[in-house]
């Protein structure tokens, strides 16, 4: 084992974030008002109304998107003309059609709570599941920000080259390959942008004529339309990771004498593989430690192996050889005390820094091997 004899971690200088990765935006403010549609004016009962009776959206063309919820026996989220389906968060979604016959299109527009800052990078999300009846599934949804409140005076698709031509717009698309025709539970859609300055409201929807959109056939009985239950719409600022900075996965805590990586932390850690497949020139350094029950020199191995479990996981999951290192510290460096079965707890964890240097030099500059 060879390290850098000259930087040793310790609390005097790292600052240590401790958060789950797969929640890093958790705490960052939705600008989106009234994001899971909670809000109404009254409990729609009957389809198209939308607009009327949901708080901070609207409709920007005569489409007739729907409103459902649990209070109401007419459109029910569990129960209503094209299927069911559990809510996502809260007591309701929206429903709308992604692409109907001839061309017909729905939208629904929200309003940000503040205009979003020129040049901060932010994440707009949000749920989708296809209602049971469609029998045809889209591939791509589009992501519109403007200046404006759109109004449109059709039910067709809007076209954005007239829309670009009336207004400052950012148009995103998020593609599924397989396309977005889960039925049974919610399928995330999200992507990350940096702001022009002048994004302000934001409409969801499908600005592609029907001959452009591509579709799968989920059902050749069912009605040869898309149509989608949508909630939890998002827009965060995206911090992402902050570079050279230590982060202590917090889900992947071990039991003693354990390096074995539980079913919670492989979610985060998948987290963090597409964070770096989308950061190509950034890197990864993984280090283990332990608790200070047992021989120092065997917490050194186990606390070793830990860092080592983690980084033999983001291999089998696509990053490459060389991007990755980890080190054990075994009990040298606590995070909290070893007095109580809680700090030990604690203890025995794996934090990561993420760099652009391939050597970073709170690690070994290789895969670690013990050979003291």
């Amino acid at each position: 084992m060879h390290t850098n004899p000259q930087i040793k971690p310790t609390y005097k200088h790292i600052i240590y974030l401790i958060l789950c990765f797969s929640l890093l935006q958790l705490n960052a403010q939705n600008l989106v008002k009234n994001p899971s549609f909670e809000s109404s004016k009254k409990c729609s009962k009957k389809p198209g109304n939308f607009e009327k009776d949901v708080l901070e959206w609207r409709t920007p063309s005569d489409g007739s998107t729907d409103y459902y919820s649990d209070c109401s026996p007419e459109m029910s989220t569990n129960h209503n003309f094209i299927g069911r389906q559990q809510v996502y968060h809260g007591k309701a979604f929206a429903g709308f059609y992604m692409l109907g016959p001839d061309n017909y299109r729905e939208y629904i527009t929200g309003v940000l709570t503040q205009t979003l800052v020129k040049g901060k990078r932010y994440k707009v999300s949000f749920m989708v599941s296809l209602a049971d009846k469609a029998g045809l599934a889209v591939d791509e949804f589009q992501i519109l920000f403007t200046e404006k409140s759109p109004k449109w005076s059709t039910k067709k698709s809007i076209a954005i080259d007239y829309v670009n031509n009336s207004e400052e717009i950012r148009l995103l698309k998020v593609r599924s390959a397989a396309g977005f025709s889960n039925k049974r539970t919610w399928t995330n859609v999200s992507t990350t942008f940096i702001a022009n300055g002048t994004e302000t409201f934001v409409t969801l929807g499908n600005f592609k004529r029907d001959k452009r959109t591509r579709t799968k056939v989920t059902n050749d009985r069912l009605r040869k339309a898309s149509y989608y239950y949508i909630d939890q719409v998002s827009v965060v600022e995206d911090e992402g990771i902050n570079l050279d900075e230590i982060y202590v996965i917090k889900d992947l805590l071990f039991t003693s004498d354990s390096y074995v990586i539980n079913k919670e932390a492989k979610g985060q850690l998948r987290e963090l593989v597409r964070y770096l497949k989308r950061n190509p020139r950034l890197n990864v350094t993984i280090y283990g430690h332990s608790d200070n029950e047992g021989d120092a020199k065997y917490n050194k191995l186990l606390s070793l192996n830990r860092a080592k479990s983690v980084g033999e996981f983001l291999l089998e999951n696509g990053l490459t050889f060389d991007r990755i290192k980890w080190q054990g510290y075994g009990d040298e460096i606590p995070l909290a005390t070893n007095n109580s079965e809680t700090g030990r707890l604690k203890n025995r964890r794996v934090e990561f820094v993420v760099s652009e240097s391939k050597y970073n030099t709170y690690a070994n500059n290789g895969f670690e091997e013990d050979k003291e």
